[in-house]
């Protein structure tokens, strides 16, 4: 059987990894290697030089005292796994907008198997019925459809290749009750691929912007904390679905109920063909003047 290495950054014992290890188990060899405990917003932080990490063995694989890029990095170097493809998530909530590339773990783990030379797929399940989100407690059965999408694209990586440019994916689930919500017939317990939300290949989006709330504020005082609270304002957007992205992106596709597929690379150039002409021009003074 192909050999799988899954992770997650809600932690081992979360529903989204339990579900799409439910789902990819069936057909392939599957080894989980994801973190103790919630390492959410860890990005593609790393355990370095004389830490140690320490890892216990778990029903489903190993759970690691880590983040989710050292969870991979454990399972390549400590465990000697030769994964195919490295899966992250399902993760409980959106990972959308370019600005959350180098924050989400979900996503900085399948960024650390691509550093690796090995594929990697990030799977977010976001629910706009569910705004703001509240502290409910997902089930694994509110993953199911994600868990059959992240299958679906694990057998058409692997039996068709890879996107051409693209190193790893980072795919938005909406949950049911959000594409019910849209009018999509994905409700209910059919499944089947025909009741999907549509499927859009799409870019981040770049939109970001920080603002402040005064320490001042019934909602900050409130929770007894003094100091700035920093916010992201199209974070807010999001959440009122009053987005001002094109048809294209991340999260236009998230506010339109759609499965967002973002293929993307680690190595994000810019053309040294265009860098080293702008250089030229300043070297030879025929830059423009101010």
């Amino acid at each position: 059987m192909t050999e799988l290495l899954l992770t997650n950054d809600d932690g081992i014992d979360a529903p989204g990894i339990r579900a799409v290890y439910d789902a990819l188990s069936t057909e392939y060899d599957v080894t989980v290697v994801a973190p103790a405990t919630n390492q959410s917003g860890a990005g593609g932080a790393r355990t370095w030089w004389e830490s140690t990490l320490e890892y216990d063995e778990h029903e489903l694989g190993y759970a690691v005292r880590g983040t989710p890029a050292d969870c991979v990095a454990f399972a390549f170097a400590g465990l000697d796994l030769e994964p195919s493809l490295v899966v992250s998530g399902c993760n409980d909530g959106p990972n959308i907008g370019a600005h959350i590339l180098g924050r989400s773990g979900t996503v900085g783990a399948a960024h650390e198997a691509a550093l690796l030379s090995v594929p990697g797929i990030a799977v977010s399940l976001y629910d706009l019925s569910d705004l703001p989100p509240t502290n409910a407690v997902p089930s694994v059965d509110d993953f199911a459809v994600a868990a059959d999408v992240t299958h679906r694209l694990v057998d058409r990586w692997l039996t068709d290749g890879p996107i051409e440019g693209a190193d790893y994916l980072n795919v938005n689930v909406p949950a049911p009750a959000s594409a019910r919500n849209l009018g999509s017939t994905i409700g209910g317990t059919d499944r089947s691929e025909s009741n999907w939300p549509p499927m859009r290949f799409t870019r981040p989006a770049t939109g970001y912007d920080v603002t402040t709330v005064d320490p001042t504020d019934p909602e900050v005082t409130a929770r007894g904390e003094a100091g700035i609270e920093l916010r992201d304002r199209f974070w807010r957007s999001f959440l009122n679905l009053d987005v001002p992205d094109p048809v294209g992106t991340d999260r236009r596709a998230a506010v339109d109920g759609e499965i967002s597929i973002s293929p993307l690379s680690v190595g994000r150039p810019v053309s040294t063909d265009i860098v080293g002409e702008t250089f030229a021009l300043e070297r030879d003074g025929s830059a423009a003047s101010d």
